[in-house]
């Protein structure tokens, strides 16, 4: 067996790891929500769902930090420049270090008003909340970091690392009485085991005889804005409905569509493995001036025929997989689950476009993206007779706006030197 997983070429080899990691440690993510929504009163639940919420909301704007590093890293890496690696990494660990510590200190210092606006009693609760905030400045820079080396062998081995000791700590905290400290601490220890198993093979490159260069950060300040701007639309595009059709329709027919929308989060979490090998894969073939469309076709490839097999397999057995995923099937479900599975399919095929454009910093994506964003809405807010229409717009959305990537990317030249409107 070992042999012939041996015998595929690298880039599958290294999109099955990554996939594998993923969904082991999204399935331990999945039992650290049961378990403590199963060991909380409804009071105490509610109280970690709001501070888990705020950490969210501040956390994923620092995320778009990553694809940044993923890029320059890679960059330098193919291009053997060991010297402004090393500037790269250990330049922005000290300057998001001093973030996360203001951050701490902040947090900190308002914590008697976050206590009274979140209802909550525990003070420690509030001070790991408050440590929690100020990991995730540092978090991108050594997971970005092992992704930008295409170490991706580490890179599954973090995620479940963190899955492992996320669920086992939480159990025994909770056991012990620590209630919601116990569960936001057991969620902290995995982020900080996370940083430190992500740093082991970052310490060559740290403690390297190699004298770091400086870094002009400014680049890497501009390309964090196309990077915001891309993943917040491509968010809205495939995720806002939700919040239309709650808007629009009674609570039983949205909550058909929730139940639906469940399945769309598992045809769009199919690319993730795929975009995280490709990145730095293609980034560091544009640095070296190389041909790109190989591995885009490459990806595209994996991606489409892991959508196809998914459409295939709900539409033969749409009953069991909505049980499965939700626990409930109704009729209206089922339905709109079979549009969900086209348009989020298309979406998923989008994915892998953006993050090959940002990788080579082609920028003539952005302003379709945008366009679509605001008619997509727009036609939902406009346009909602049923629920079937709602899915319907995105459907003849995802799929249109899938093939003017399509003509993007294999334009005459695309892959092979920069388009007029490439990021500098």
């Amino acid at each position: 067996m070992l042999s012939k997983f041996k015998k595929i070429d690298s880039f599958a080899r290294n999109i099955i790891i990554v996939f594998a990691g993923a969904s082991f440690a999204n399935f331990l993510g999945l039992l650290y929500q049961l378990y403590i929504a199963h060991s909380f009163s409804p009071s105490d639940f509610a109280a970690f769902n709001a501070l888990l919420a705020v950490y969210t909301l501040i956390a994923s704007p620092l995320s778009t930090l990553q694809p940044a590093i993923v890029k320059y890293s890679a960059e330098y890496h193919a291009c053997n420049q060991a010297g402004r690696l090393k500037g790269l990494l250990r330049g922005l660990f000290k300057k998001t270090f001093l973030f996360s510590l203001a951050t701490f200190l902040f947090f900190l210092f308002i914590s008697g008003r976050i206590m009274g606006s979140l209802k909550v009693t525990s003070p420690s609760s509030i001070i790991i909340f408050a440590l929690l905030l100020a990991t995730a400045w540092v978090a991108p820079v050594f997971s970005g970091g092992i992704q930008g080396l295409e170490m991706f062998g580490w890179v599954s081995s973090v995620s479940v690392i963190g899955g492992v000791v996320k669920i086992a700590l939480a159990g025994a905290f909770i056991c012990l009485g620590f209630g919601i400290s116990g569960a936001l601490g057991a969620l902290l220890a995995a982020n900080l085991l996370v940083m430190a198993a992500a740093f082991l093979p970052l310490r060559r490159v740290f403690f390297s005889s190699v004298q770091p260069e400086r870094i002009d950060y400014r680049g890497i300040l501009t390309y964090l804005m196309p990077v915001g701007i891309s993943f917040f639309c491509f968010n809205a595009l495939s995720g806002f409905d939700m919040a239309l059709v709650r808007s629009f329709f009674s609570a039983q027919e949205s909550g058909f569509y929730a139940l639906s929308q469940m399945l769309g989060k598992i045809f769009l979490f199919l690319p993730g493995a795929v975009s995280i090998v490709m990145f730095p894969k293609t980034s560091g073939l544009s640095a070296r001036k190389m041909e790109t469309l190989s591995t885009l076709k490459q990806g595209l490839m994996y991606v489409s025929a892991m959508s196809i097999a998914a459409i295939c397999f709900y539409n033969l057995f749409p009953d069991f997989v909505l049980r499965v995923l939700t626990g409930k099937s109704y009729p209206e479900s089922i339905f709109l689950g079979r549009l969900f599975s086209v348009s989020m399919s298309f979406f998923a095929v989008i994915f892998i476009f953006i993050n090959y454009f940002l990788s080579i910093k082609d920028l003539r994506f952005i302003k379709y993206l945008i366009l679509f964003t605001i008619l997509q809405n727009a036609a939902v807010l406009m346009f909602h007779p049923s629920l079937a229409a709602v899915q319907l717009i995105l459907c003849a959305s995802s799929a249109l706006l899938c093939l003017i990537h399509v003509l993007l990317a294999f334009n005459v030249g695309a892959g092979f030197k920069p388009a007029p409107t490439v990021l500098s």
